[in-house]
């Protein structure tokens, strides 16, 4: 009650901040904390008394005014990191994360692998393959099987964008490095549309029975959409998706023999996949916060380009004005690639770099040039002589005193201060994140795997739901763990069989 009190004084306060009243607004918030450090200190309280217990009903789902919600889910919604970064929460998603192997990641691979490799010298040792299925089901293993495949398909679109890139000519065309990175891309944006798509199983606790009841509010799509979209990772998965499938588009249907804009999407692709590489340093300690500290600082950039294109966007036009005189194809028919709103933009971008370009303002500084209208309207490859003005000198002495001084050095202030944030917040923030990284690949089953296992698991749950209206009894659901551990052992024994044939 007390994590749902601190929930809605925070949207109220939220709501109240839009009409400008700042003195309910600052009551609402500290109503909010109160409530907030209440939560804590029950928790901290409880987690000395019984640690067992508290670490069972910070998962478990509890319905209080018509919500049925866990602690920790309520608390990563509305981004409590002082109840997350709590001993009691923490050490329950160190449980989740290895599975109930061990509490450290030697100890879980100890337990784990060198435990599953006796299992395969001594077949009839339960308690060695027990600790295997457990470290293959652990979100642990889960993250870093993902990664080991998506470092695969980055290896091979690295060497199919640098050797295969050929004129396509049908499917006999398509190199082994293209297709691997294909197969990889449907298996992840299968996955990620089903766990956006569909609603996560609530994770089952000792208590779950006792506490089960209706969930009487669910998040719904759009909420599911607007929540995985708010997620800066995501947001690079999605951009790289598009960016690929685009430039699969125009390689099948608009070939060229020199694929020129095929390879411009593809080579975007790739660096946006880069990018979302960098999530794997997330889960880890020291390195993570600086991860944190990068995209914060990114997102402060895309808030100050809004001022920059203002500045550059009147400083081109003085620029042009005054070294283009009279120039009324600003559109030009030949493509956007000849449009002069680039070269509008072009010099003042630059000149924010140091960059004077003082020789562009000289008469006639580009060549070959024309002077003649119907030239350069007609061909758009043959520029335009420009003229030369002293006001250009005055524009650009002024623009780069400000630009250079003033705004770079803003920017340099905006990043110290939101370093600083970050820095004091770093502990507390790694730990927030954590718990999403660890929700996530509870049950993500890392491409292209997911290919095989996904249908076979999809098979035994029809067979369940057949087997349930043949009988006519309600047959509750198996875990989505064990539907994995047997999913997967049939998918050793197809290899196990394929190996012994060959």
């Amino acid at each position: 009650c007390a994590l749902l009190a601190s929930c809605l004084y925070s949207k109220m306060a939220y709501k109240v901040k839009s009409t400008k009243d700042q003195s309910r607004y600052d009551d609402m918030r500290k109503q909010a904390r109160i409530y907030e450090e209440r939560s804590v200190y029950l928790q901290s309280k409880l987690y000395e008394e019984n640690a067992a217990l508290a670490m069972e009903l910070v998962v478990t789902e509890f319905s209080v005014w018509d919500i049925t919600i866990s602690p920790l889910e309520c608390a990563h919604e509305n981004m409590m990191l002082d109840f997350i970064s709590q001993s009691c929460c923490q050490r329950r998603l160190n449980k989740i994360w290895y599975n109930d192997i061990g509490g450290s990641l030697k100890g879980v691979l100890k337990k784990g692998l060198l435990n599953g490799c006796c299992f395969c010298f001594d077949t009839d040792n339960e308690h060695d393959e027990s600790k295997l299925r457990k470290f293959v089901c652990s979100p642990l293993a889960r993250f870093g099987l993902h990664y080991a495949f998506f470092f695969a398909a980055l290896v091979c679109y690295s060497a199919f964008l640098l050797t295969e890139l050929d004129f396509i000519d049908g499917l006999q065309s398509v190199g082994p490095y293209e297709w691997i990175v294909y197969i990889h891309l449907l298996g992840d944006v299968l996955e990620q549309y089903r766990h956006v798509g569909l609603k996560e199983p609530k994770f089952p606790t000792d208590l779950t029975d006792i506490y089960e009841s209706k969930t009487l509010l669910k998040h719904s799509w759009l909420y599911r959409v607007k929540s995985y979209l708010y997620n800066f990772w995501n947001i690079l998965d999605v951009i790289s998706y598009i960016l690929t499938v685009t430039a699969m588009l125009v390689r099948f249907f608009k070939p060229t023999t020199t694929n020129n804009l095929t390879r411009r999407f593809y080579s975007l692709g790739l660096f946006t996949m880069y990018m979302r590489f960098l999530h794997i340093i997330l889960v880890e300690r020291k390195l993570g916060p600086k991860i944190i500290m990068i995209k914060e600082m990114v997102k402060e950039l895309l808030r100050f380009i809004g001022i920059l294109l203002i500045f550059m966007m009147g400083v081109g036009v003085l620029y042009h004005a005054n070294m283009y005189p009279k120039h009324e194809d600003m559109w030009n028919s030949a493509g956007w690639t000849y449009w002069r709103i680039w070269k509008i933009m072009y010099i003042p971008y630059w000149q924010i770099y140091g960059f004077n370009f003082l020789d562009s303002f000289d008469a006639n500084s580009t060549t070959p040039c024309t002077t003649i209208q119907s030239e350069w309207e007609s061909n758009p490859d043959i520029e335009r002589c420009n003229r030369y003005d002293w006001v250009l000198i005055v524009i650009a002495a002024f623009y780069m005193l400000i630009s250079n001084l003033l705004l770079v050095n803003l920017v340099i202030a905006l990043f110290s201060f939101r370093f600083r944030r970050v820095q004091e917040n770093s502990g507390k923030l790694w730990r927030y994140l954590r718990y999403e990284v660890i929700m996530d690949y509870r049950t993500i089953i890392p491409a292209p795997l997911n290919l095989i296992i996904r249908p076979i698991l999809s098979c035994m749950s029809i067979y369940r739901k057949l087997r349930r209206c043949r009988h006519g009894n309600d047959v509750h659901n198996q875990k989505t763990d064990r539907e994995f551990i047997y999913a997967f052992g049939l998918f050793q024994n197809i290899i196990y069989c394929i190996y012994k044939n060959l």
